[in-house]
């Protein structure tokens, strides 16, 4: 039984590939460390910080709405065989979790894992959680991001107090490691930062997670080895745009 227990214990660690937890850090550090009253960040995106979550297991999530919550799928270590309705009672939230607000503003227990995915394309997974936090941010399925678009982050990476990574922009496809099927950016996170929310910059809706990346070799030059790069899952054209149809969305 021990062996068997090993072993599965072994399966389950090998699915987290080194980019998930390598630092991602593109350059210089860019991530902002989010104040109490989000007052250090712009106006525009204050009302959003209530939405965001710090999951027990070391990701990140995002508040969509009526107690669905968008992460990574590898933070529940999601296979390519789909998870549907899986109990997560073991898993906890924090919202609102930032500096000098360390336990945030409210608890939410995960109920159940809607659905779960990682495979060489997509990572994502939806939760259902409760009691039900009180900001959220509505996912985008009506546009598919594009290259040039700016977009932004907002996560707990290495499980601290909120960190904004400032603004990015939608690469081109270019880093030979990641699926050119992905969104590509250049947000600065790191180990927990994964199942972060890619906000658009100008909507502020959803339209993407962020699963993982690339911090280059530190070379100079704009080799996409050299500069690094990161990627995520886009919502619109991906089994994502189905499930959160399914849930109402």
């Amino acid at each position: 039984m021990k062996v068997t227990i090993l072993s599965v214990l072994m399966l389950i660690f090998s699915s987290i590939s080194q980019a998930d937890q390598t630092e991602k850090i593109i350059g210089d550090n860019d991530m902002v460390v989010v104040s109490l009253d989000a007052s250090n960040i712009p106006l525009k995106y204050r009302k959003l910080v209530d939405a965001f979550g710090l999951i027990s297991m070391g990701c990140s999530g995002t508040h969509l709405g009526n107690g669905y919550v968008l992460t990574a799928g590898h933070c529940f270590w999601a296979g390519e065989d789909v998870i549907r309705d899986t109990n997560c009672s073991d898993t906890t939230i924090k919202w609102g979790v930032r500096e000098g607000k360390e336990e945030g503003y409210l608890t939410s227990t995960c109920e159940k894992i809607v659905i779960a995915q990682r495979d060489s394309l997509n990572d994502y997974a939806i939760m259902k959680v409760s009691p039900v936090p009180e900001a959220s941010i509505a996912p985008d399925l009506g546009r598919r991001a594009v290259i040039g678009d700016t977009v932004t982050i907002f996560s707990h990476p290495d499980e601290l107090p909120l960190r904004w990574s400032r603004l990015c922009g939608v690469e081109r496809e270019q880093h030979p490691a990641i699926d050119a099927g992905g969104i590509h950016h250049k947000c600065d996170t790191n180990p927990g930062s994964s199942g972060a929310a890619l906000i658009d910059a100008v909507s502020l809706r959803v339209i993407g997670i962020h699963d993982g990346g690339y911090s280059g070799s530190g070379s100079e030059g704009h080799d996409p080895l050299s500069t690094g790069m990161n990627y995520g899952t886009y919502i619109l054209n991906s089994p994502l745009y189905d499930a959160l149809k399914e849930v109402g969305f």
